[in-house]
């Protein structure tokens, strides 16, 4: 009797590790975790999101939303920013994404709903006209940075540090032509510092 009660706690066990496996292998993919976007006079550069539905149910998304920009996503010709989609199980799908700014604000976040949770990716904008008639304003260095950055320039003025995801890590007021900004305790990754007068450089940390 005790080995048949051993034997049968030892199947339950395993089938409770089983089911414990399968659930954390349930998941949705989406990539990038950045979309950088260009911006050509009154086209703007769009790119591909990739959805996966790794999860035992059909994935549901409701809508695609944007702080500081209108977006599109295409997906076989449709817009489904408004309307969602469906993603079956096991299946992929890749979504045309397109947004243009609805301010002066350059980083945003797309927001995608979904019955599974709620998504996000950064996004980036830049415009191609602009870096090319003020990219000698200011200028960053060294590049990458490590413990810090300088700044240079005219005119400065106030200056905000975003992550890209378009969070707010710093901000500070520059007197005069130059200043130097401590990177030591920004994590590794791509940082964009915005002036006053809302032109943008992007400078990398990498300790």
């Amino acid at each position: 009797m005790k080995k048949l009660f051993t034997l049968i706690t030892a199947i339950l066990l395993c089938l409770n590790l089983s089911a414990q496996d399968v659930f954390n292998d349930e998941q949705v993919v989406i990539s990038p975790d950045v979309i950088h976007l260009y911006w050509h006079g009154c086209s703007p550069h769009g790119d591909v999101i990739s959805i996966s539905n790794l999860t035992s149910e059909d994935l549901v998304i409701n809508r695609f939303y944007a702080e500081h920009f209108n977006v599109e996503c295409l997906y076989e010709g449709q817009n489904i920013a408004e309307v969602g989609a469906i993603v079956g199980i096991g299946e992929t799908i890749l979504l045309d994404f397109y947004a243009s700014p609805t301010a002066k604000d350059l980083f945003g976040t797309l927001y995608i709903d979904t019955d599974f949770g709620m998504y996000i990716i950064g996004l980036y904008y830049e415009s191609v006209y602009s870096l090319e008639e003020q990219h000698d304003t200011f200028n960053l260095a060294p590049n990458p940075a490590n413990g810090f950055v300088t700044i240079k320039g005219m005119g400065i003025g106030q200056v905000s540090i975003f992550n890209m995801l378009g969070q707010k890590i710093d901000d500070f007021f520059v007197e005069g032509e130059e200043a130097t900004i401590s990177t030591a305790h920004y994590p590794n990754g791509i940082y964009v510092a915005k002036i006053a007068n809302g032109e943008t450089r992007r400078f990398v940390v990498a300790h």
